[in-house]
């Protein structure tokens, strides 16, 4: 297969902050990008009838997997997409690649995307993975408490991360400030970049999915909280995309989403695969770990990936303690659920019904 490289568009964007965020953020990952897509295009059959469509990846996890791993199995290609997933990270790092047309749709946490669209981006959401926290919260073994945080370093991967937004809203629960009680900073390489920093006790504390929890927990740290398990409802990983390409590509979304709902499908479902395609998108060799890594996930991958209100406010209520425009936002401004109502109302998703 011949990789194509990656134009950086340096005309149109280098003349901003956010331009600037986003060359930064593609040199760093342009070497992941094509090593990953050596595996994820099992063919560029018809490549010419398809519409080629970048997606940015806000981390290299278990539950980010599901759109790489459709796309090595044809699952877009067959709707007319010829997908290219790349990683770029949570936060701004996404959302300046989308601006800038480095991408043209984003897979990542929704405090950013929404954070955005109050900032004046014409940036909205169309689909949303999960509306729970899928994160443990990992500490030092003297951290017996919540409050034993108080004056010590956590992580988040960096502002407007998932991560960082899920610790937040832990610590806040239970009566401590962030940035005033506990201290946060940042790190690079998400999932990974966190568990290293709790494990090198850079850090007193983090959020982690699966499998990193679990080998931090052998390694003697100690799970404060499974946030699934927590009654905090949270807009987690959405499909977002930039006004004006949407309007233009309107056949390229719904292509994009008839294939984001049969992935999600395929990751209920097709358990060896899937697990195999975990395996090779997060280098992992141990089996077991991308197993277990599978199965916290593989109840949460909803058969229609509709928003949530209740989640979505919860954002923009954690929003509203920096940026008070969030306060009395309505989150029926956020989505956009007409092109996944249409691809329900057609039939489609019937076939996808099953969960197991």
């Amino acid at each position: 297969m011949k990789v194509m490289p990656l134009r950086l568009h340096s005309n149109i964007i280098s003349n901003s902050l956010v331009g600037r965020r986003a060359i930064v953020a593609l040199r760093r990952h342009f070497i992941i990008s094509i090593v990953l897509s050596l595996w994820w295009f099992p063919s560029l059959v018809d490549a010419q009838q398809r519409e080629k469509v970048r997606v940015a990846l806000g981390s290299i996890s278990v539950n980010s997997s599901v759109i790489p791993i459709g796309a090595q199995h044809g699952l877009f290609g067959k709707h007319g997409i010829d997908l290219e997933p790349i990683y770029f990270g949570g936060g701004m790092n996404s959302i300046a690649a989308l601006t800038s047309n480095s991408v043209q749709l984003l897979a990542a946490g929704s405090t950013a995307t929404i954070g955005a669209r109050i900032g004046g981006i014409d940036i909205t959401m169309f689909a949303v993975q999960s509306n729970k926290l899928d994160y443990s919260v990992m500490v030092a073994p003297d951290v017996k408490t919540p409050q034993d945080l108080k004056g010590k370093i956590v992580t988040g991967t960096r502002t407007g991360a998932s991560a960082d937004t899920a610790l937040r809203l832990y610590l806040q629960s239970h009566g401590l400030v962030p940035d005033k009680d506990v201290v946060f900073i940042s790190v690079a390489d998400s999932q990974q970049g966190r568990f290293n920093a709790l494990a090198r006790s850079v850090v007193a504390g983090t959020v982690l999915p699966p499998p990193y929890s679990t080998v931090a927990k052998q390694q003697g740290f100690r799970e404060l909280s499974d946030l699934r398990k927590t009654d905090i409802e949270y807009s987690g990983t959405s499909i977002a995309g930039i006004g004006s390409y949407i309007k233009a590509h309107p056949a390229a979304l719904e292509g994009f989403l008839k294939g984001y709902i049969e992935s999600l499908h395929f990751f209920r479902t097709q358990k060896e695969k899937t697990v195999a395609g975990i395996m090779k998108y997060m280098r992992i060799s141990d089996r077991s770990r991308a197993e277990e890594g599978y199965d916290y996930y593989v109840d949460m991958m909803p058969v229609m990936p509709y928003a949530s209100n209740a989640g979505i406010r919860a954002v923009l209520q954690f929003l509203a303690t920096r940026n008070p425009k969030a306060l009395n936002a309505n989150p029926e401004e956020f989505y956009d659920h007409s092109f996944l109502k249409k691809i329900e109302e057609s039939g489609f998703s019937k076939q996808f019904a099953a969960r197991r």
